[in-house]
């Protein structure tokens, strides 16, 4: 039979839990993230069967911790594209192929796909109802309708890493806080410590390292772990826990960098000029050299959406501010390229 609740899955009597995942290896996200935090040996087990390949589109990944039977149920392939309604289709079968080997009787179904997948419910309730139809005088499945879940604390102690102490003394050097400028100050480090300690990559706002978004989780998951609210609090436990003599030259070599890179961001007060002149460095970084046209046209093949929020007025705006501030220079044939020496001067 098919019961609808609303609600917190982890608190269910289901002897059985699908987990929704991408088929890269990443729990950063909605309910993958609680399944992260509650199950840590699934997690694991998942993590190699994505590496393997036995995970994919199609298939299923289950595992047996805490008294309960774990299925990992692909809803999208890459974990930063949308879910598909195919793939719930094709999960779906499977599923009912891999429910008779199981031993479960109860099993609780997230809202698959919906949420950060981007599908609709009611769509993805018909086709579960359709699919399951032919087991639910067998079994009883109890679909949970889309809410907000309730965050879960870490069963164990959170490992942090030296990673953790620089993301938090760039969020303490901060004037405004929020996760682009988090983003934007980190790739302003690298830049500035002329290395690439946080690895970048194209996205839409930008420049964007994903290693940030997981550092930034395990933060909290820490802070949940201990009870603590402030990042200085948090910045002292953790520091005292893995201080070390290779963690303190790490600091030492990173630490005039993120002043620099801090002190430059807070100086651009506009969210847009940022995510604008980060993006322009980034192309640099690619291709080494760029003159206006051709900064230009990167910039606004970037993506439909940034091509359509920057005139060719604002990227050269933002181009000059890299110029006057000394973050870039201009070479031959009016070629710009990032500063080997970026004698910075803040305006």
């Amino acid at each position: 039979m098919f019961i609808y609740r609303i609600g917190d899955m982890f608190k269910s009597e289901a002897d059985c839990l699908i987990n929704t995942v991408n088929c890269e290896g990443y729990m950063g996200k909605g309910i993958a993230y609680q399944f992260k935090l509650l199950f840590p040996e699934n997690y694991k087990d998942y993590i190699k069967a994505c590496k393997t390949g036995h995970l994919r589109i199609g298939t299923l990944h289950y595992y047996k911790e805490r008294g309960k039977v774990l299925i990992n149920f692909p809803t999208k392939n890459k974990w930063r594209e949308n879910s598909r309604i195919e793939y719930i289709e094709k999960g779906l079968n499977e599923l009912v192929k891999l429910l008779p080997m199981l031993d479960v009787h109860t099993i609780a179904i997230p809202p698959l796909g919906c949420g950060n997948g981007g599908l609709e419910w009611s769509e993805v309730k018909g086709l579960i109802e359709k699919k399951l139809n032919v087991l639910s005088k067998k079994y009883t499945f109890i679909l949970y309708e889309p809410s907000q879940y309730y965050s879960q604390v870490a069963l164990s102690n959170p490992q942090m890493s030296v990673s953790s102490l620089v993301l938090m003394e760039i969020k303490m050097r901060l004037n405004k806080f929020n996760k682009m400028r988090l983003q934007k100050a980190s790739f302003f480090t690298n830049i500035f410590y002329n290395d690439d300690y946080f690895k970048f990559d194209k996205y839409h706002y930008g420049p964007y390292a994903y290693s940030i978004d997981i550092i930034s989780k395990k933060i909290k998951e820490f802070q949940s772990y201990y009870g603590l609210n402030e990042t200085k609090d948090t910045y002292d436990m953790v520091y005292k826990i893995i201080c070390s003599d290779k963690t303190n030259k790490t600091l030492e070599a990173l630490s005039p960098a993120i002043k620099k890179a801090t002190d430059y961001v807070n100086i651009i007060r506009s969210d847009k000029k940022l995510e604008g002149v980060s993006t322009i460095l980034y192309l640099l970084q690619k291709y080494k050299e760029l003159n206006s046209d051709n900064i230009i046209k990167e910039f606004k093949m970037w993506s439909k959406d940034k091509g359509d929020r920057f005139s060719a007025q604002y990227i050269l705006d933002c181009t000059d501010y890299l110029l006057d501030t000394g973050i870039i220079e201009k070479g031959f044939f009016d070629n710009y390229r990032i500063s080997e020496y970026k004698n910075v001067e803040i305006i």
